[in-house]
């Protein structure tokens, strides 16, 4: 008798540990996995095309190409304009950020971009020539729970970096009008202050909403010369995670962000993206971008409608 009650404590020892084991493990393995960018029963998939109010830390690397098409003005040696041409313009972008989450509520980044755009047909080539641009972005973000399903934050972020052009017509009209000859290698350099207020909200699980409004102030000097762009911007972004209403490790992300200048230079930018990503792992994050982008180039007077595919790897640590 009593060895089969020894035997019978002995085999819900056994049960218990097994059962209790796993759910242990499952804990703390929850526990430990939940970033910073979870609201409630929502973790928000981390996108390019929108800012967030988060404080996660993380590193990241986004590839980017982009085919784009415009109408502007083609012009004589004397530099007056002529006609009306098709451009066509290909690029290239390359970026990697990290940010470290000092505390719940601040968080600072740093940023490395690099761009080469070129015209892709004679008109383009001719009116747009051969560019690179390298930039350093510096940024803090700051914010706060207001309750279990929305946070507030406020992002201060500065760009600096200069921008190396190749234009061969743009040399020989210089070249007419100041009687020598001119380089058609042009050296710009600009720095963008942009501080945003960017609010997220979990809407119900799996569905995350983003909604930002942007200030920016973009100085840019050539040679002796510096003018300054303002503009105002809004950012808004749906997240739908399947992982969380299932079992399928599927998020699916739309975008859309708009830019008004308030100055002297009139334009606008508007910015239409839709992601695809995998979510079967709360720390990392692999995704595609695909969206349409208009925007004026620089300070030509040629607006491009364009493609792109944005290629987004990124790792969080908490």
């Amino acid at each position: 008798m009593r060895r089969s009650t020894r035997f019978v404590s002995l085999m819900t020892t056994v049960v218990g540990a097994a059962l209790l084991g796993p759910l242990e493990a499952r804990g703390d393995e929850a526990g430990s996995a939940v970033p910073r960018q979870a609201l409630a029963e929502h973790v928000f998939i981390p996108r390019v095309a929108v800012h967030d109010p988060f404080t996660t830390s993380f590193i990241s690397s986004t590839s980017g190409f982009a085919d784009g098409s415009g109408n502007g003005p083609t012009f004589d040696l004397d530099g007056k304009p002529v006609n009306i041409a098709d451009y066509k313009i290909v690029a290239y972008q390359q970026a990697f950020t990290g940010q470290w989450g000092v505390l719940d509520w601040l968080a600072l980044r740093l940023q490395a971009t690099g761009t080469v755009y070129t015209g892709a047909n004679a008109s383009g080539v001719a009116g747009v020539g051969v560019n690179g641009v390298i930039r350093a972005n510096v940024g803090a973000t700051m914010s706060w729970e207001l309750s279990p399903r929305i946070r507030l934050g406020f992002l201060l972020d500065v760009g600096f970096g200069p921008s190396v052009g190749l234009n061969i017509l743009q040399s020989i009209r210089q070249s007419i009008a100041d009687g020598s000859v001119q380089t058609p290698v042009e050296t710009t350099s600009s720095t963008i202050v942009t501080p945003t207020i960017s609010s997220a909200w979990t809407l119900t699980r799996g569905l995350g909403l983003i909604a930002n409004a942007a200030y920016s102030h973009n100085s840019v000097a050539v040679e002796a010369e510096t003018a300054g762009v303002d503009a105002l911007g809004v950012e808004a972004a749906l997240d739908l995670d399947l992982r969380e209403l299932g079992s399928i490790p599927l998020g699916l992300s739309l975008s859309y962000n708009a830019a008004y200048s308030i100055g002297y230079q009139r334009f606008r930018l508007y910015v239409l993206s839709g992601g695809i990503f995998y979510t079967g792992r709360r720390e990392l994050t692999v995704g595609i971008e695909l969206g349409y982008r208009r925007a004026p180039l620089g300070t030509e007077q040629i607006f491009v409608s364009s493609v792109y595919g944005l290629f987004v790897l990124r790792y969080s640590f908490n």
